[in-house]
């Protein structure tokens, strides 16, 4: 049972404080979504149109890096009582377990997406918006439930149940074309469809991980699966595997390319109540990224739930019928042995896998004051459809633009990863775009500018080159 304990506490910490120390994400700014200058919102609902149209400088057009989850540092690591310049992590004895568990969730996530423009441009054409996009992006979430920590921290005698442990990573670049048109002076409609080439792709998961513990027996039994589409495949150990049972111990031949390809789409409408309802009020509503990529030659590896491992003590100690004697280290070693054999994974070949690419629902509403035009406030609500990393969260925004080449953005998101507060700053003047805005400040951090309270903070800016303002007829 150590071999599982100092395993799982080991990977698990390092993991912890590796991704809190470089973690970086990435989405569409949604601080942006009511601004009608806003060149990219058209990725947050394919029927909403820039006011100019635009081309890209390739790579600064547009970055987005964010990070979002419900922990932060402070969950795992405390100030050591021993040295005040010194940090313990969550294992240490002056930890309490009431302390440590008690700030936890019964889910605890850590989403991480990159998203860079490479090439962007809109304009006026054909009745309506076009777009064209090729935007490199990357996935990451990780899911680590409360009782893996609980076993961790206290391990007594108890069951424990660590299913949903997951850890994900999906890199693909999207090429879409859209267009949006009015249908009438109220209603307008967009589209965007996207080709998804598949750059590469990992997943690690445990379906089923339970372990009962009493004091004279240990039962374990595992259920979890990885796959990999890098290009390359699984390295056999020599000693370990048999003719019918491959055993894994690593990953080799690492190839840059496209190891999949899939499909996906946009689509939005809008609606605007002037002269109907209620003046100055527009709804709209939109599912983005909605698809999938299937990769291909993925390399496939599980550790199948057909047995438990029960260990109910040391036995056969003594002097044995040959004169060799058997110690305590001898049936130590016999035991870890036999738990890494349990814990190993077996190579189930090459396959296909198809994933998703965490397709979102969002409905808004704006309202445009009457005494000032300028000035509007707006909601906007989003619902991610991504397995364990679904989320909602719903926005509340003020924008106003007090020129024709100047607009300002605040919000406050209430998330299942907490409230944030973002803004935004938008130039944008024949020959020349920039923008710069964050869906959430950095709020406290540690001497490493690592987040203490939760995950959360994002930036995002990008530099363009705008057209004219477009005139509606």
């Amino acid at each position: 049972m150590k071999i599982i304990y100092m395993n799982l506490k080991r990977v698990v910490t390092l993991v912890i404080v590796a991704l809190m120390l470089t973690a970086v994400s990435a989405q569409t700014l949604r601080t942006g979504y009511f601004m009608d200058g806003n060149l990219f919102r058209h990725r947050l609902n394919p029927a909403l149109k820039s006011s100019r149209g635009y081309f890209s400088i390739p790579v600064l057009g547009g970055i987005n890096i964010n990070t979002t989850g419900n922990f932060g540092a402070s969950n795992f690591l405390y100030d050591s009582p021993f040295n005040s310049n010194e940090m313990v992590t969550f294992m240490h004895s002056s930890v309490s377990a009431d302390e440590f568990l008690g700030n936890l969730e019964k889910e605890n996530k850590l989403r991480m997406n990159l998203d860079i423009t490479v090439l962007s441009m809109g304009f006026y054409a054909f009745g309506g918006f076009n777009t064209i996009d090729l935007t490199v992006r990357s996935q990451t979430g990780m899911n680590l439930p409360y009782d893996l920590f609980r076993f961790m921290k206290v391990m007594g005698d108890s069951n424990y149940s660590f299913g949903d442990i997951e850890m994900q990573s999906r890199n693909y670049a999207d090429l879409s074309i859209g267009h949006s048109r009015n249908i009438n002076e109220n209603l307008t409609i967009g589209a965007r469809l996207k080709f998804l080439f598949g750059l590469g792709y990992a997943d690690a998961k445990f379906n089923r991980m339970d372990i009962s513990m009493s004091g004279d027996k240990w039962v374990i039994a595992a259920d979890a699966e990885a796959n990999i589409a890098l290009g390359g495949v699984f390295t056999h150990s020599a000693d370990k595997s048999t003719p019918s049972r491959a055993v894994v111990d690593g990953y080799d031949d690492v190839k840059v390319g496209l190891q999949g390809f899939g499909l996906g789409t946009d689509l939005g409408v809008t609606y605007d109540f002037t002269n109907v309802l209620v003046d100055g009020l527009v709804v709209s509503a939109s599912v983005t990224d909605l698809g999938y990529i299937q990769w291909k030659k993925t390399a496939r590896a599980a550790i199948t739930p057909d047995s438990e491992y029960e260990f109910d003590g040391f036995t056969h100690m003594g002097i044995h019928s040959d004169g060799t004697n058997a110690t305590l280290d001898d049936q130590w070693e016999t035991t870890s042995d036999e738990l890494e054999d349990f814990f190993t994974l077996e190579d189930k070949g090459e396959g296909k896998v198809k994933t998703g690419i965490g397709a979102k629902m969002n409905l808004a509403a704006q309202y445009k004051m009457p005494f000032y035009k300028k000035l509007s406030a707006g909601v906007l609500y989003t619902h991610c459809f991504d397995e364990l990393f679904s989320y909602d969260q719903t926005s509340l925004m003020l924008n106003i633009s007090p020129g024709k080449v100047l607009d300002f953005a605040g919000s406050c998101t209430f998330s299942d990863f907490g409230t944030s507060f973002g803004a935004m700053a938008n130039f944008h003047c024949p020959g020349f775009n920039f923008f710069i805005g964050t869906d959430c400040f950095l709020g406290k951090v540690g001497k490493q500018f690592v987040p203490l309270e939760n995950m959360n903070a994002s930036v995002s800016f990008g530099i363009n080159i705008a057209f004219a303002r477009h005139k509606k007829k």
